[in-house]
């Protein structure tokens, strides 16, 4: 599955407990109105309104994201083929990882709305605003 096929399956109120969660457990703190909204916003953007961008990398999961940090722990990564590239965070065009599959190492237990959250949060780690 996509990252877009998966913000297209869930709604951005379905992943917002998750998302609130990951703020919770990472940064000590729920999210607010403000930002919630900036976030509704962007995730609508993205679920409705791009269309993808042909890529051959994809997005691997090796850990769930509570008590990490996407530029230091690396536990959501792009990969073209073999290849490690960069953490999902550290990309900079959104759009092309709206196209990325997605793989989940068979150890993590992660629903698909938790994992729709996890890369919504992985995405907007850096200003939100300047993505996509």
């Amino acid at each position: 599955m996509t990252v877009l096929e998966l913000f297209r399956k869930y709604d951005f109120d379905s992943v917002l407990p998750h998302l609130d969660h990951l703020f919770v457990v990472n940064s000590k703190h729920h999210l607010s109105e403000a930002s919630i909204e900036v976030f509704r916003g962007i995730y609508n953007h993205w679920a409705n309104k791009c269309e993808t961008k042909p890529t051959n990398c994809y997005i691997r999961l090796v850990s769930r994201w509570e008590y990490t940090s996407p530029s230091i722990d690396m536990n959501c990564h792009v990969k073209n083929k073999t290849t490690f590239c960069y953490s999902v965070a550290d990309q900079k065009d959104m759009i092309e990882v709206l196209s990325m599959k997605v793989r989940v190492d068979k150890d993590v237990e992660i629903s698909e709305v938790e994992l729709a959250a996890g890369l919504f949060w992985e995405m907007t780690y850096y200003d939100p605003r300047s993505k996509g």
